[in-house]
């Protein structure tokens, strides 16, 4: 009989124990932060397959020799002053491309397979493959599409500064970038973080100089692209 209740109490303090644990398993996971209802379809990383590509060409459009788009310092050495196709300026062509007959030729055809290879260094300039949201991945290589990596990486961790993770500005992402960019993701949601980086690119494209001439146009733009990622977040 005694060791029938030392069995018993074995048990019952096992149980005990058990539970014990697990409400202060629980207990951390809500003091740090991070959101229980945390959706699945926020857990889509970066894909380059999945942008909004007719999104940008709609609203970038064909040739430009606009004398005030700051590209217009690069233009085709062909004397027709043209330095932008599809949203694609001269000099990015040309880093990649070189300057002979052929590439001239090529930047004014810009196949699609051409174009998405150079859009495709702004995706991949940002790290967009390693942010762990679909719709986050391709709002900041938009940006970077519009602003250069450089800049756009800039903003990012000014972003991520703002919303309290202590990280460098140096317009590099790197691992602490991407790190503290996901663990915000997880902890307040793909649709604050949108919403936050949304509301920063504006105030961003508002500070510019260029902003007098350009700025209807790219607010015009941003807010097509936020109709679209509005569908993403809803789901529809």
């Amino acid at each position: 009989m005694k060791n029938l209740k030392v069995i018993y109490g074995a048990i019952l303090l096992s149980i005990c124990g058990g539970i014990i644990v697990r409400t202060e398993w629980k207990t951390c996971k809500k003091q740090s932060g991070i959101s229980n209802d945390y959706k699945k379809k926020y857990k889509i990383m970066g894909d380059i397959n999945n942008a909004n590509i007719d999104y940008i060409l709609r609203w970038e459009g064909g040739l430009s020799k606009h004398s005030k788009d700051s590209a217009a310092a690069n233009c085709v050495p062909d004397g027709s002053g043209v330095h932008t196709n599809k949203g694609i300026t001269w000099a990015a062509w040309k880093a990649q491309h070189g300057d002979s007959e052929e590439s001239i030729r090529r930047f004014y055809e810009m196949s699609h397979d051409d174009w998405k290879s150079i859009y495709k260094l702004y995706w991949e300039g940002i790290k967009a493959d390693d942010i762990e949201s679909d719709l986050i991945a391709e709002f900041w290589a938009d940006f970077a599409w519009g602003s250069g990596v450089y800049g756009a990486a800039k903003q990012l961790q000014k972003f991520i500064v703002s919303e309290g993770f202590n990280i460098a500005v140096d317009g590099k992402v790197g691992k602490n970038t991407l790190s503290a960019l996901n663990r915000l993701i997880i902890m307040k949601g793909e649709d604050y973080i949108y919403l936050k980086s949304y509301d920063h690119r504006v105030n961003f494209l508002r500070g510019l100089d260029s902003f007098k001439h350009f700025g209807r146009g790219w607010i015009s733009r941003l807010k097509d692209f936020h109709n679209y990622a509005l569908t993403k977040i809803n789901g529809s």
